[in-house]
């Protein structure tokens, strides 16, 4: 039967990457569209990527969730080669290290949930339990965050209405109910003898989120949390990729990961036919639907869009250091990551800790607030805060610059117009009215004559928001600094900062103090972070506001600067490092606070001093 497939059971299609199979070999699926060959013969070598220095292990598996078909231009294509192949480790081995929170917003929420959905545990009993426990309802896992809890209990109470309400709707509808399910859905091939063209043996796919499924087996849905409002607007690969696991997977009660699934585990379930995909917000209760797509659609849709992002995921070789470095396993030999040892002097912490980023907005926050930084940097809580008027005139001014910045071919802000109407305009989808948007107007006006694309050489390069990347070994920090504008002259970088205040600066505390971002520029210029002599290099402070614009300069080179830059660093950083209990800080700053909603310490705060101003919910 030569051209044709007897006894075909398609487990997964990825585009030629693999499937369960009986029967005998074809050059086709049931569409027409071209299978995997089957195992090659014996003796043939295959040139299939070796794994990157700095792992060890196999790569014979390679795993893939539904999170890797998302578009990310900023990932590193090594650390996602990698972190797609379970069996590789690091080399040197990395010792798991338990943080002393939880830091996974999700995994109290679903905890509680599986006790309620699983258990039938009445909602109250769950939530005394939650707090009672700590959130880890008995499991080996570390305690969550006092601000945690709260958070879960109110999104708890969401997610059992919003369920209730939207299986009334489905069933008037004519849409059988979905009952919970327990096992995860694992679209998982049967382990082949030799490695294919990308020395793999196996495969699997899997989905995060909250699976149900109607009694016959037919309808299947998956709700997907959010920890603020539903992302419905999803890339079409992500789409795809949850479709085809939710199609092809089989529910594994027992995942033991790499391990090949029950010869019966496809058989022993109806194949569904309709497919549901829902996102709900765990701040504000929402409930929008991703997909609903029927069983005959899926195949089609995963080869056009998941596919080509799965294969680059599984075959990526290129090094692209950035917040992609905290979670690569082939960091010890990456040979593009600049390591910066002693880059503020900090020492280690007196507890261990995983690897981790630090920026300068974490250490600032962290000053503020440790609360505020565990619960809206490490947990991503967002309470849907309205920012300030000055916040969002900023976002506009940085915006519009950074557009121009980056333009094709390359121009001057001199050279360019202004805002058309300068009573109503906006940029990067904040939008300026009255007096706020005069005022962003006249900020770009005070612009034009200090950019520094002015007179620069078209030879010369230019960065706009381009995240700058060190490793500090001795910490096992990953540093992060994103500059508005990084430009050559002279061969050497130049680090521009622009802010935005009518205020004007305080004499009386130095730069580098007011602005941390600066000292950490002029650390990284000093350690050669982008390759450049340090004597030929300049930090530059660009302050737009009432008609009296600032530019200042910075040389990083002068010793004298670096220590004081050190400092700055040093006084923010080695508490953050230290801290293990993140406690709330009260202070102006709680006005602002976008976890207040779930810090009664900040909540208080703010109720005792209207006069500082209060954020507000949209």
């Amino acid at each position: 039967m030569k051209g044709n497939w007897a006894n075909l059971d398609v487990y997964l299609v990825h585009s030629g990457v693999g499937f369960r199979l009986r029967g005998v070999p074809v050059t086709g699926d049931r569409d027409g569209a071209p299978l995997r060959a089957p195992p090659f013969p014996q003796g043939v070598v295959m040139p299939y990527p070796p794994a990157p220095d700095g792992v060890e292990g196999s790569s014979w598996l390679i795993r893939v969730s539904t999170t890797v078909a998302r578009p990310a231009p900023a990932a590193c294509p090594v650390q996602r080669f990698t972190a797609v192949r379970p069996l590789l480790r690091p080399e040197p081995p990395h010792p798991y290290l338990p943080e002393p929170w939880e830091d996974f917003a999700a995994a109290p929420l679903f905890a509680a949930l599986d006790l309620i959905e699983h258990q039938q545990r009445p909602l109250a009993l769950v939530i005394r339990e939650l707090h009672s426990t700590q959130g880890t309802f008995g499991r080996r896992s570390s305690p969550a965050h006092p601000g945690l809890l709260r958070w879960t209990a109110e999104a708890l109470e969401r997610y059992i209405t919003a369920r209730a309400t939207e299986q009334e709707t489905a069933q008037a509808a004519g849409i059988p109910p979905t009952l919970p399910v327990r096992p995860e859905w694992i679209a998982r091939t049967a382990r082949q003898l030799e490695p294919d063209q990308r020395g793999a043996r196996q495969y699997e796919h899997t989905v995060w989120g909250r699976r149900y499924a109607s009694a016959d087996g037919r309808v299947r849905d998956l709700w997907v949390p959010s920890f603020g409002r539903p992302k419905a607007e999803r890339p079409e690969a992500e789409k795809a990729a949850m479709a085809q696991v939710m199609a092809q997977g089989a529910p594994v009660a027992d995942f033991r990961r790499g391990s090949a699934p029950p010869p019966d585990a496809a058989a022993a379930h109806p194949v569904p036919q309709r497919l549901r995909a829902f996102a709900f917000g765990c701040t504000d209760g929402s409930v929008l639907p991703i997909l609903d797509w029927e069983q005959e659609e899926v195949g089609q849709q995963f080869r056009q869009h998941a596919a080509p992002a799965f294969q680059a995921a599984a075959t990526g070789t290129e090094r692209r250091p950035g917040e992609s470095c905290v979670s690569c396993k082939a960091i010890s030999r990456c040979p593009d990551l600049h390591r910066t040892p002693a880059l503020w002097g900090g020492t280690p912490p007196a507890r261990r800790r995983r690897r981790r980023s630090v920026s300068v907005w974490d250490l600032r926050l962290h000053s503020e607030c440790p609360a505020q930084y565990h619960l809206t940097r490490h947990l991503r809580l967002d309470s849907l805060l309205v920012e300030d008027p000055h916040t969002i005139r900023g976002r506009a001014v940085d915006a519009w610059l950074n557009e121009r910045h980056a333009a094709h071919p390359r121009a001057s802000c001199y050279d360019m117009p202004g805002p058309p109407d300068r009573d109503s305009w906006g940029a990067g989808g904040f939008a300026l009215h009255g007096a706020q948007a005069r005022e962003a107007a006249a900020m770009l006006d005070e612009h034009r004559a200090l950019c520094p694309l002015t007179r620069l050489d078209p030879q010369e390069q230019v960065r706009v928001q381009h995240t700058v990347t060190a490793y500090v070994p001795e910490l096992d920090v990953v540093a992060l600094a994103t500059p508005d504008l990084l430009y050559t002259r002279g061969g050497g970088w130049t680090w521009r900062e622009t802010k935005t205040s009518i205020s004007r600066l305080r004499q009386h505390i130095p730069l580098l103090r007011q602005y941390p971002q600066l000292a950490m520029g002029v650390l990284l210029l000093n350690a050669g972070a982008l390759g450049a002599d340090p004597r030929r290099s300049w930090v530059e402070f660009e302050l737009l506001g009432d008609g009296r614009s600032v530019l200042e300069r910075i040389d990083p080179s002068i010793p004298e600067v670096a220590e004081e830059a050190r400092t700055v660093i040093t006084r923010l950083a080695q508490p953050l490092l230290e801290d293990t209990a993140y406690e709330p800080q009260p202070g102006r700053h709680c006005s602002g606070c976008r976890a207040r909603r779930w810090c009664t310490v900040g909540t208080a705060h703010v109720a005792g001093h209207p006069s500082q101003g209060q954020g507000h919910m949209p």
